[in-house]
């Protein structure tokens, strides 16, 4: 019976409903967008640190997320390999170049992966396969989720990486637009060549632990034997830690997580609105009910079921309409950006808890449909 009179109710004038409905879409869409993008900006921020292998990581003591990270002598990283509990280190570098495309001439950022061929190091599949292939002076691993201004992105091809001229001898797929337009992997030779740094330092020192080494053991170790110029994280701490500057410290960040709220703030009043209308219009209803002798739970119950079937409603649409977004913004930036269980779950209940605020305050009204009115009149 309850059910029943919210559905008619919900849509007894059907242009009012859906109206209501694309405006309670367009929130959750937007909820779905913002949270989406902050998801994003984590699984961007720690995309290569999660495709790699290791169990702790040395960096520098200037530390603050990977564009800003510093550098550390690299006789710090072959002391920390003789300490008792390490098992293998391998040292790796970064660095935001220029890639030019031969035929075009074009110029697009870059970023430069140095490291060992060490297959040990790396959880990506596809980089590890192809570790051998960078061992040849000026080879490059090409990402194939580098923009489209690259030019072709297959095997083979030869461009230009900082004026120094570079072939493609095999290929990945990670997309580091996030930072740069696209990315290569080089062996650490060819790094320096590219990079025209100072190679007796490095910016990261990756570190693998005997089997059975207790990590935080080992950790407290390394950092009492290595000097006050380097840090020594774990794996997690430091994804974590990455992920969390960018959320919480990056501009970009902070404004994402603003959009959320506001997104919130959106439907909340959108449907508050709704409600509200509906109650006032309908206060004449409600008073008959309460002279009927039906109980405020079922009238309040009866207003939860339509604020609920209106999330419902516009929940799904929404849905749907994001897995294209994210399709298309994926397609034409390159960003990880992808729909999850965790994101449709997250916004699921924010929708139904944004729909029951916005019923609990609109049912206030309740309280004037007084049964004595009816008989005034």
């Amino acid at each position: 019976m309850r059910v029943f009179l919210a559905w008619h109710n919900t849509f007894y004038n059907k242009k009012r409903t859906l109206a209501a409905i694309a405006g309670i879409t367009f929130s959750i869409l937007l909820m779905f967008m913002e949270i989406g993008f902050l998801d994003t900006i984590r699984r961007a921020a720690s995309l290569i640190y999660n495709n790699m292998d290791f169990d702790l990581i040395m960096v520098s003591h200037d530390y603050e997320y990977m564009n800003e990270s510093g550098r550390f002598a690299r006789g710090h990283l072959v002391q920390a390999g003789v300490t008792p509990g390490v098992d293998k280190i391998m040292p790796m570098d970064m660095a935001i170049g220029q890639w030019e495309d031969i035929d075009t001439e074009i110029q697009s950022s870059l970023m430069i992966l140095g490291m060992e061929e060490d297959p040990a190091f790396v959880k990506n599949l596809w980089i590890r396969d192809n570790l051998p292939f960078i061992s040849q002076t000026r080879s490059v691993m090409l990402d194939t989720l580098s923009h489209p201004v690259y030019g072709p992105l297959v095997k083979g091809r030869e461009a230009k990486v900082n004026g120094v001229d570079v072939k493609t001898t095999s290929l990945f797929s990670l997309g580091m637009g996030f930072y740069a337009d696209g990315a290569v992997i080089v062996s650490n030779q060819t790094f320096a060549a590219l990079s025209r740094g100072d190679g007796s330092k490095i910016k990261y020192g990756l570190i693998k632990a005997e089997i059975g080494e207790d990590l935080s053991a080992l950790k407290t170790r390394l950092r009492s034997d290595s000097s006050s110029h380097v840090k020594i994280f774990e794996r997690q701490e430091m994804i974590h830690m990455e992920e969390d500057y960018f959320v919480t410290v990056m501009p970009i960040g902070i404004m994402v997580s603003t959009g959320v709220f506001i997104s919130f703030l959106v439907g909340a009043v959108i449907l508050f609105q709704v409600l509200s209308t509906e109650i006032t219009n309908r206060l004449t209803e409600f008073a008959t009910l309460k002279a009927a002798g039906f109980t405020p739970g079922y009238i309040y119950g009866t207003g939860f079921q339509q604020a609920v079937l209106f999330a419902a409603l516009s929940y799904l649409p929404a849905l749907v309409l994001t897995c294209l977004l994210f399709q298309i913004i994926h397609r034409f930036t390159r960003l990880p950006i992808l729909m999850t269980l965790d994101l449709a779950g997250t916004v699921f209940v924010l929708s139904f808890l944004m729909c029951l605020i916005s019923g609990f305050l609109a049912l206030r009204k309740v309280k004037k449909a007084d049964p004595a009115e009816l008989f005034h009149k």
